[in-house]
């Protein structure tokens, strides 16, 4: 089976106070987002584990529960109450970024290390100019809204919960624009801010049948016909030949004028051979070739 993801773009209406709420929740999330990035900072070897072990890495170290009444870096400092599924896309922003930040690190120490490695040659030395990369020293990122974040959509409405700068709240808000594609699996929506107006992407997979290779397709139907194209065969341009599956011709049609072009070409390369015999330079763009 095979797939294809596409972005379904829908355009939010809602009261004028609710930007605001929507912009103090994104100001949150790049909040939590930028504490955890420090966190891993801290705790490198958590980029080891694997996907999900990771996730409930950083929640022991940041998240007070009834079995973990005391975390390292509690959370709760920042802002009470979070909602997990916050938290968590909170954390797999985090992990994307660090990845990304540690991968980039580790490629420019081994840029640095061949350089350093190299022998001298005569003369000083030229030093490794390139800079490390940096740490995010700022965060924009728009909020991915998890399931328990939203609620009751529809084709002309969804319920979200956001962060209004002093509590939780849940808003409805009408949509309009792009239907959701039928019958496809919907990925967590995302709140977007283009300019002044707030939007609602959502990602969209479609899975569905992949065609065989062309191998299987001419091995596997003996009704398949092949279209053979032979270029420059003597006086044609071209020479095309429907046949079978096994080899059996079923019509051929020549596609004539092989001589002219041939002509043209000649004529046009020895042109371009008495000039440069007279400047001894060649026009950018043309190759000398035998005709």
């Amino acid at each position: 089976m095979a797939k294809a993801t596409t972005t379904i773009k829908q355009v939010l209406h809602y009261r004028p106070d609710h930007a605001a709420w929507f912009a103090a929740n994104q100001t949150l999330y790049n909040r939590v987002t930028a504490f955890y990035f420090e966190v891993i900072q801290a705790h490198v070897k958590i980029l080891d584990l694997a996907n999900r072990e990771d996730l409930t890495a950083l929640e022991t170290l940041t998240h007070a529960t009834s079995k973990n009444r005391a975390p390292v870096l509690p959370l709760s400092e920042m802002a009470q109450d979070i909602p997990a599924m916050f938290r968590r896309a909170a954390i797999n922003a985090a992990l994307g970024s660090a990845r990304a930040f540690f991968s980039q690190l580790d490629a420019w120490r081994v840029r640095k290390e061949k350089h350093e490695a190299k022998p001298k040659r005569k003369g000083k030395k030229k030093p490794f100019t390139e800079r490390p990369p940096v740490p995010p020293r700022t965060w924009n990122k728009s909020v991915p809204l998890y399931a328990g974040m939203w609620k009751e959509r529809s084709a002309s409405s969804i319920v979200l919960k956001v962060w209004t700068g002093t509590c939780w709240s849940w808003i409805k808000v009408r949509i309009t624009g792009r239907e959701l594609a039928f019958r496809a699996e919907l990925g967590s929506p995302q709140l977007v801010l283009h300019g002044k107006q707030w939007w609602l992407h959502t990602p969209v997979e479609k899975r569905f049948k992949s065609q065989a290779s062309i191998e299987e397709q001419i091995t596997t139907n003996a009704q398949t016909k092949i279209c053979a194209v032979d270029l420059n065969i003597n006086e044609n341009v071209a020479v095309c030949t429907v046949q079978t599956v096994e080899g059996t011709i079923l019509a051929t049609k020549f596609i004539r004028g092989g001589k002219r072009i041939y002509g043209f070409r000649k004529k046009q390369l020895g042109r371009i051979a008495r000039n440069r015999r007279k400047t001894g330079i060649i026009h950018y763009g043309f190759h000398l070739s035998s005709p």
